[in-house]
């Protein structure tokens, strides 16, 4: 029985095991990867975006994200819209809710809400010190009066608490990444740079927490994190590719995107189609 967008303990017992095997799980599956069919498809990626970025020289600078494929796919008013970025509970839930969730794993705080309210306090504490480091986020934090604090806090609490409840930490292994958002820059265009979005990073996986309805356009969403990871890794390097997993806090459903060099074509067409100005058709059956 679900209320309120929050599953019973047993269920988050299950979603817990579930998600944490599909991080861990060993990427040599039945059909071993084809390492060679990968460097192809990542060449062939390289090409398409080379050609895109020629295309818009002089066009003005583009950030291509997950939100922007989204959008591209029709799938993305439900959630945003044109109007300029702000900070609200809502998008600085996960800034919040990440720092909380690396204090849980470096021990610097017992419990999701002691972690968070620590995060709050060095924003203001920051902010009142002139620190060197202060962002926009912070300054944000340190001008809410009491009761918008608390409503941010309310927020990213819920955050962190799902996320840190929904993994075993120490069966992921190490190295292991926390909120590391990765991006790419096109060597033909400085105008053109793609980001990669995840939550938590192994050596073998990429945890995105997804928001929002369940969706078609899910699956170029998350292979926009594989080809950022691909495009960043050296030329001569032997491929080690990740799978990518989205996961819905909400309802729990997880959506596994395997390594496979098709993964790496979805993503450049996406890519493509996000600059051509959205035309679902064009992708829509990847």
């Amino acid at each position: 029985m679900q209320r309120s967008g929050w599953l019973e303990r047993s269920q988050w017992r299950s979603v817990a095991d579930e998600l944490t095997t599909a991080m861990a799980a060993p990427l040599e599956g039945p059909v071993p990867l084809d390492r060679g069919a990968w460097r192809a498809a990542r060449g062939a990626a390289q090409s398409t975006l080379a050609g895109l970025a020629v295309r818009r020289a002089g066009a003005g600078p583009f950030r291509v994200t997950d939100h922007d494929v989204r959008v591209a796919l029709g799938t993305g008013a439900v959630e945003a819209d044109d109007a300029p970025f702000a900070w609200s509970t809502r998008t600085a839930r996960r800034t919040i809710g990440l720092a909380a969730v690396r204090s849980l794993l470096a021990a610097e705080a017992r419990t999701p809400h002691d972690a968070v309210q620590a995060r709050l306090a060095d924003s203001e504490r920051e902010v009142r010190d002139g620190g060197r480091t202060v962002s926009q986020l912070d300054r944000w934090v340190a001008a809410l009066p009491d009761a918008g604090r608390s409503a941010v806090a309310a927020e990213a609490v819920t955050w962190a608490t799902r996320l840190w409840c929904a993994l075993d930490w120490p069966a992921l292994g190490l190295p292991l990444v926390v909120g590391r958002d990765h991006w790419w820059d096109s060597p033909h265009s400085a105008l053109l740079a793609l980001r990669g979005r995840a939550d938590v990073r192994t050596r073998a996986a990429h945890l995105v927490v997804l928001s929002g309805p369940r969706r078609e356009s899910v699956r170029a969403e998350l292979a926009l994190v594989a080809l950022v990871e691909a495009l960043r890794a050296r030329a001569d390097a032997e491929p080690a590719p990740g799978r990518v997993v989205g996961w819905w806090p909400d309802s729990g459903h997880i959506v596994r995107l395997e390594p496979h060099p098709s993964v790496l074509a979805l993503a450049a067409d996406a890519v493509a189609l996000v600059l051509a100005g959205g035309s679902p058709t064009r992708i829509a059956a990847a």
